[in-house]
């Protein structure tokens, strides 16, 4: 007798114990999450427009980020990585059904495979924005290549 009451009450509380883990589970914030590079993770229900696509290869990783503009217009970036960590492509995604900025979506294009400047936008230079971000992070100091790379172009997506 006293066992089983004992169980009933070991269920219990495991029943309440469940219930009270699955009513306080949050939806995560994509944005703050997205903040720094994610490898192999993107947004829920965000779908991505092509920006560059070098190969019709398909990449074996990808990382997505999210920043804002200067006008303060959020978005997600998302860069495509082959089997050598050679970028191969790069999408964006704006931030629900809000429109980013044609200079922003430019300079994006413009990150990976464009040598032309970038278009200025914002009062300084986006190359000086880009050198600054740069030497701050400590970019060419990442232990690999694709490291220094993800960094760069956080800088570049960060001055877009």
């Amino acid at each position: 007798m006293k066992n089983s009451i004992l169980i009933t009450i070991a269920f219990l509380l495991f029943g309440f114990a469940t219930i009270k883990a699955n009513v306080n589970y949050t939806e995560r914030n994509d944005q703050e999450y997205f903040s720094s590079f994610r490898k192999n993770e993107k947004p829920k229900n965000t779908k991505f427009n092509i920006l560059n696509k070098k190969d019709e290869v398909a990449g074996e990783t990808f990382y997505v980020i999210y920043k804002e503009n200067s006008l303060g217009q959020g978005f997600y970036f998302k860069v495509v990585l082959d089997k050598n960590e050679k970028p191969i492509a790069t999408y964006y995604a704006t931030d629900g059904n809000k429109e980013i900025s044609n200079s922003t979506v430019e300079n994006l294009k413009r990150l990976l495979f464009d040598t032309q400047p970038a278009v200025s936008s914002v009062n300084k230079s986006p190359m000086q924005c880009v050198t600054k971000c740069r030497r701050t992070n400590n970019c060419y100091d990442k232990p690999t290549s694709t490291g220094v790379l993800l960094c760069s172009l956080e800088c570049g997506v960060e001055c877009s």
